[in-house]
């Protein structure tokens, strides 16, 4: 980094008298020196087509309650504004190094040549929060919550709680103390939401985020959570008895054929006793969406009927065995499935376990032309209405679904990240890194209506009885359909 006249020689922090406002001024080698305290930069932000060494201002600077001015000085001109918002962009603002300079990105436009920068604002100091964290990947999320708490000098406990939305509704009802932020899935959005124990985030800005992320928590016309990373569905075969895979344009016809192929009485198998597996079939026969307009989700209709007539006839010619996922899993570990349909969060547990196999896009459906569409499954954070800190819980969350621990964790656990900046990089980063993002145009979001917790309650147990010949199909849907209407 070359060396330039500084126009402000160290870090000034000037308390007005009777306010909370501070001024803060950094030259170039004060922010390197702050960025050589992160672990670990990110090698990817919007922008840049090569990687780079970058980190965002909310991870470098000193924590703020609200920014109302920011200037800079780079490549000889000075920039700046005014606006009361700006704190809440100290997330998707990024310093980026490189070999002879300091460049930084703000509102999508890159300045290089950054000599220094100053804001005034109120300063956040102090304070603790409480996290709930679950799913795969809660060691990583821990560390990157430890080593940003460390650098703010903030207090973050981050515990792995199993079942997050029903202990954060336990907790609510009894009025016990409540976390700040809580991780949670889609599907728990409308009994949380109905119990008041979250908050809308209307306020905050979506904008980085898949279209899909935002949908999977838009209920009664707000948004509840933060979206992080989502799994998806794909085919997983193992090469010992499937040595070539299917083709990425693949049909449902070649996977019969392949099945037909191999070499073992479980050629193909999935959890097919659980409506999440159905529904991808579902709209692969023709269901244009999976929840009404006005609510609820129908079942009696011809797309659902064709899907498991579909399942039912692969049944009978020993060319699919349903299976709980416990067994499947096994079996296709020891070489004894061929096929399975299953979720992402597989790929690092059998890449732990050394097992050879290869991973393929639900296939197409020749009749009607629709592609079997992949279950999206996104996870996000919700912040409680009785959050003790909001402000804090704010800027950790924003810390969370920013590009670096984005990157980092997604690349890390075979993760798709919900923002729409980092699906290439992402998907670059790993062996079927393509292959899962390429899901995400065809897939289905599973949806935060409380019908569809309805679906799954009461579709479980009908499946059963029709995949073991004790009820027909259509008997089987209407049976559905007349509890469903009931329970809504």
């Amino acid at each position: 980094m070359k060396r330039r006249p500084v126009v402000t020689i160290a870090l000034s922090l000037l308390i007005s008298i009777g306010t909370a406002a501070a001024d803060f001024s950094y030259t170039d080698q004060q922010l390197l020196s702050l960025m050589d305290r992160i672990p670990e930069l990110s090698p990817y932000v919007p922008g840049y087509d090569e990687p780079v060494s970058a980190a965002s201002l909310l991870e470098t600077l000193p924590l703020m309650e609200e920014v109302y001015s920011f200037s800079f000085f780079a490549a000889g001109s000075n920039h700046s504004w005014t606006d009361p918002a700006l704190g809440d962009e100290w997330s998707e603002a990024y310093l980026v190094r490189s070999e002879d300079r300091l460049d930084l990105l703000f509102r999508d436009r890159i300045y290089e040549d950054l000599e220094s920068l100053r804001y005034r604002g109120e300063p956040l100091v102090g304070g603790s929060i409480e996290i709930w964290l679950s799913w795969e990947g809660t060691d990583e999320l821990k560390a990157e919550l430890e080593s940003f708490a460390a650098r703010q000098g903030i207090e973050i406990d981050a515990v792995v709680v199993p079942n997050p939305e029903a202990k954060l509704e336990a907790v609510v009802r009894s009025r016990g103390p409540v976390p700040d932020l809580v991780m949670t899935q889609a599907s728990g959005i409308a009994d949380l939401a109905s119990a008041r124990a979250i908050q809308p985030l209307d306020y905050l800005d979506f904008t980085p985020f898949v279209p899909q992320a935002r949908d999977a928590f838009t209920l009664n016309g707000s948004v509840w959570a933060v979206p992080l990373y989502f799994d998806t569905q794909l085919l997983f075969y193992h090469r010992e008895l499937v040595p070539s895979g299917p083709d990425s344009d693949w049909t449902l016809a070649d996977m019969e054929r392949i099945a037909a192929d191999i070499d073992s009485p479980r050629p193909l198998a999935w959890n097919a006793y659980s409506s999440n597996w159905l529904i991808p079939f579902q709209m692969s026969f023709g269901k244009t969406r999976l929840v009404e307009p006005g609510g609820g989700i129908i079942v009696d209709d011809r797309p659902t009927a064709e899907a498991l007539n579909y399942i039912l006839e692969l049944i009978d010619d020993n060319l699919m065995v349903p299976m709980e996922r416990d067994a499947m899993d096994a079996l296709f570990i020891a070489g004894e499935v061929g096929m399975m349909l299953s979720g992402s969060y597989a790929i690092p547990y059998l890449e732990s376990l050394g097992v050879d196999f290869g991973v393929a896009p639900f296939p197409l459906n020749q009749d009607t032309g629709l592609p079997v569409s992949p279950l999206l499954d996104f996870k996000a954070m919700v912040i409680p209405r009785q959050t003790r800190n909001p402000i804090l819980a704010r800027r950790v969350l924003q810390h969370l679904s920013g590009s670096g621990v984005q990157f980092r964790f997604c690349t890390a656990y075979a993760k798709l990240s919900a923002r729409r900046d980092l699906r290439e990089a992402v998907a670059g980063e790993y062996a079927y890194g393509a292959i899962l993002d390429a899901t995400i145009d065809n897939g289905t979001v599973i949806p935060p209506d409380r019908s569809y917790a309805v679906y799954k309650n009461t579709m479980w147990r009908l499946i059963r009885l029709v995949l073991s010949g004790q009820m027909p199909v259509e008997t089987m849907l209407q049976t559905g359909q007349r509890l469903m209407d009931v329970d809504r």
